[in-house]
């Protein structure tokens, strides 16, 4: 069995710079909390777009779909986390405001009445989002809806695995980590075996390092086994450790080879073949001895 360790890479999502052209294909899921009472008439928001998650640097598209009902839209005004960053009013020039709010930088050139672009999101766009809308006088109706954005600041590289020895005997140890470096929140690490998860009773757990500030964490996960033939098929076993960010996910893969060379129980020699000083010089008396009786025959004969 040749002496080796199969390491594979397999990044179970696009990179951030594709994942960003992506996004809002599978990554917007739409997220609304209606309010509790019913609104028979009048202005009301149907429905508030905001992506679910996102990568920082990526860029964020908020929608504010509006029902007028018979009535003329006052003010349409962005809010996040309490605090008012966009502001739009029909009947005003220029009709767009934008606050100074921590987190949002809005692209002008791709805002107005319908949508709002967040460009170069942070971790600090976390948070929620709220729609609000006014009607003209004489009702002032009011209404609201609000939806969640959480900013995924992503681990630099695929988990990496430590600890593969070249082969392994049959009932030597397996401990290997595994390592998600530097993201936000923490990843959640998983060991498995052909799409099965491995057991917990065979899982090293280690708390989060983090560093920097906004803080990136940094998530270890152990793994210990013994090498037997019945784990090994075939002198093979294929394990796949994957880190999970909320829905993006990053895996490895590593294979780990059994070692099968039969090794042959040492052959006992004869006394006669040692060559300790005691055994020689025992061996020298006899082969004299039986030298002078043969020459004794000899003699006689």
């Amino acid at each position: 069995m040749p002496n080796w360790v199969t390491v594979q890479h397999v990044a179970c999502v696009p990179p951030v710079n594709y994942v960003g052209k992506m996004a809002h294909n599978f990554l917007a899921t739409v997220v609304v909390f209606p309010l509790l009472h019913t609104i028979a008439a009048g202005l009301r928001v149907t429905e508030v777009e905001v992506p679910r998650y996102l990568v920082v640097g990526q860029s964020a598209t908020l929608r504010c779909h509006v029902a007028l009902e018979g009535e003329v839209l006052y003010s349409l005004k962005w809010w996040k986390d309490g605090k008012q960053f966009y502001q739009y009013i029909p009947q005003n020039h220029p009709p767009a405001v934008v606050f100074t709010v921590p987190g949002i930088t809005i692209n002008p050139a791709k805002s107005g009445l319908d949508e709002v672009e967040l460009m170069d999101v942070q971790s600090s766009s976390s948070g929620q989002y709220r729609c609000e809308v006014v009607a003209e006088a004489p009702t002032f109706t009011t209404h609201v809806l609000s939806a969640n954005m959480t900013i995924v600041d992503t681990p630099d590289s695929n988990p990496r695995v430590t600890g593969l020895e070249s082969t392994y005997r049959e009932g030597e140890p397996v401990a290997l980590n595994c390592t998600s470096l530097r993201s936000r929140p923490p990843a959640k690490l998983a060991w498995s075996n052909n799409n099965h998860k491995i057991s917990k009773d065979h899982l090293v757990h280690y708390p989060s390092t983090a560093e920097g500030e906004p803080a990136l964490y940094t998530s270890t996960l152990g793994l210990s086994l013994t090498a037997t033939s019945s784990l090994f098929a075939e002198g093979v076993l294929n394990l796949r450790c994957t880190a999970t960010v909320h829905v993006y996910e990053w895996s490895t893969d590593v294979s780990l080879h059994l070692d099968n060379v039969t090794y042959s129980q040492p052959h006992h020699l004869p006394t006669l073949q040692q060559t300790d000083g005691a055994t020689s010089a025992l061996s020298s008396c006899l082969l004299i001895t039986f030298s002078l009786f043969s020459f004794y025959v000899l003699r006689l004969s």
